[in-house]
């Protein structure tokens, strides 16, 4: 009934590029196959005791040639290439985790990236893990296209990314949103020694040691391993011990970083089990209250959307942004 010629439907063909996502994880090698319209159309896991190059670099073939084995021959045709999630500076968490085996001072990122495409056969791009979390967040989640946010991630250690106006600010060297290194009081410079910081009290890590000490598995309250099923009283009450820390902590590190870039909202997502995430943001919330906050503009605070498989979704979109969004700098900002 328009004037003109009749208009043509276009919609995305869902195999029509296939882009690849790797987590280089603390504990885990993850990867994952992401369709066109944001499907994972096959995933892959492998679990080790620390991160060490060499075995990370010896599981690649494996990895790759097992994902690659669940597409079918039109998908494989379509691969574009591989995003790669993983902490920027692995020696920052030696302080709190230990470094099992001296992996560290082993670890290259460009030879990983070297090592992936090899493996792969497809050119591979990196960037932070909490940023490709972050990442994944701001595309699954439309209404976070234009909106700036605090984001924090809750891994073995916990990582965090800064958005502006729908921008990822990655920084000059990619290590923006470092919020592990926020201090959790003021310091001295004649008093020793230095205040706690975050990633000591709002990582997973602090939580897998009490979980020791309650004689609970390591994976008891993370969504690659544990089950709410099997947190009985004595599960929950370590939980809670970590939890009223963990969300002190983070009260005061989203307070801070919201009253800087006036955010929108306060994004709190990782691998905990979804109902022990929604019970912490329950807890920040209530920290916060008790924040003089006069002038400040409070944000929305709420659980991220995806969970475990953040980070390789947000890497795996990395090369289907670079090749076919109309700017690929629109979300990424150095």
């Amino acid at each position: 009934g328009r004037i003109g010629q009749p208009s043509t439907p276009i919609e995305i063909a869902p195999d029509g590029a296939i882009s690849i996502g790797v987590k280089i994880g603390r504990r885990s090698l993850d990867l994952l196959a992401l369709s066109f319209d944001r499907r994972v159309i096959a995933k892959k896991s492998f679990a080790y005791d620390a991160l060490d190059a060499d075995v990370v670099s010896g599981l690649m073939g494996t990895a790759f040639d097992s994902l690659k084995d669940d597409l079918s021959r039109v998908q494989k045709s379509r691969l574009v290439g591989v995003g790669i999630a993983a902490p920027t500076a692995i020696e920052s968490g030696i302080a709190v985790i230990g470094d099992p085996g001296g992996a560290s001072p082993r670890w290259r990122e460009a030879d990983m990236v070297a090592r992936v495409e090899e493996t792969s056969g497809l050119s591979a791009v990196v960037l932070n893990d909490a940023d490709a979390a972050c990442l994944a967040e701001i595309d699954f989640r439309r209404e976070n296209r234009n909106r700036s946010m605090v984001y924090f991630y809750i891994s073995t250690l916990i990582g965090g990314s800064v958005v502006l106006e729908g921008n990822l600010i990655t920084g000059h060297t990619g290590n923006a949103g470092a919020v592990g290194a926020i201090p959790l009081k003021l310091g001295s410079h004649n008093r020793s020694p230095a205040p706690a910081r975050l990633s000591q009290a709002a990582s997973l890590n602090r939580l897998e040691v009490l979980a020791a000490q309650h004689k609970l598995p390591m994976k008891t309250f993370r969504e690659d391993g544990g089950s709410v099923a099997k947190l009985d009283e004595s599960a929950l009450a370590c939980f809670d011990e970590w939890c009223d820390l963990a969300a002190d902590a983070l009260a005061l590190a989203a307070i801070s970083g919201t009253s800087f870039i006036e955010a929108d909202s306060v994004v709190v997502d990782g691998v905990l089990l979804r109902p022990l995430l929604d019970r912490l943001i329950v807890s920040v919330r209530e920290r916060v209250a008790g924040y003089d906050l006069e002038g400040i503009i409070i944000p929305e605070f709420r659980v991220g959307s995806i969970g475990f498989n953040a980070r390789a979704i947000g890497a795996a979109l990395v090369p289907l942004n670079e090749q076919f969004a109309p700017d690929n700098k629109v979300v990424l900002k150095s």
